[in-house]
């Protein structure tokens, strides 16, 4: 899964000039990239790891990668 999200990450700094800094994925592709790490449980870990958002969409079928001008945990719903 690291590679994967890493191989994603690199397409899109290639194509934009700039990495990504949200991560969209669903819970199966969440617990794959968790076994991969030494500490799983820890959320924080996995997004300072990354260094993006991570943001959960169930309807996702494979992690994709953007760019938000607002953090996701900063953003204000009306």
């Amino acid at each position: 899964m690291l590679s994967f999200i890493y191989n994603v990450s690199q397409q899109f700094e290639q194509e934009h000039g700039y990495g990504p800094n949200t991560l969209y994925m669903n819970y199966a592709h969440l617990e794959c990239l968790k076994q991969q790490l030494n500490n799983p449980t820890d959320f924080e870990a996995v997004t300072s790891l990354l260094g993006m958002e991570l943001v959960i969409v169930q309807e996702s079928i494979h992690p994709s990668v953007a760019w938000k001008t607002e953090p996701w945990k900063s953003a204000v719903c009306a």
